[in-house]
């Protein structure tokens, strides 16, 4: 039993950040959540979340991140899912952009819950000279 818990936290470590691609350029995208304090989150109701977004742009070309989806799944201190409104980020060719972003959220409330991570999911979408692609992000974020 005991070696069952500490291989499946190996596991949820390795899994903290994930990303996938459509296919497409090598181009990473993070998520980082700014306003972490479980304060925020302590009350139930509307919550505004904020986070860092940072894309890296490893090619030779230029690439526009057009939209980016957001959501969470699973329990965690607040839920949330945001259709994209339209972007117009460039990143230039080997270089990386970063911005904040905003975001409506519905937190559960809670002392206990308050400080649990929120396993969010984001899709962006990209526009290159090559064309259209797509990268899948996973992070895990926590409360400190």
């Amino acid at each position: 039993m005991r070696i069952t818990a500490i291989v499946l936290t190996f596991l949820l470590a390795a899994c903290a950040s994930q990303q996938q691609s459509s296919g497409g350029p090598p181009v990473t995208v993070q998520l980082t959540q700014l306003n972490g304090t479980s304060n925020i989150f302590y009350y139930p109701g509307p919550v505004n979340v904020q986070y860092q977004v940072a894309v890296n742009n490893p090619t030779d070309q230029t690439v526009t991140l057009r939209r980016l989806d957001l959501r969470t799944e699973g329990f965690g201190a607040y839920a949330l899912r945001t259709s994209g409104a339209p972007m117009n980020v460039k990143i230039a060719p080997k270089s990386a952009a970063t911005f904040t972003i905003s975001a409506w959220g519905q937190a559960r409330g809670g002392y206990i819950a308050s400080t649990e991570p929120v396993s969010l999911f984001a899709t962006a979408y990209f526009d290159a000279p090559s064309g259209t692609f797509v990268k899948l992000v996973h992070e895990n974020a926590w409360q400190p």
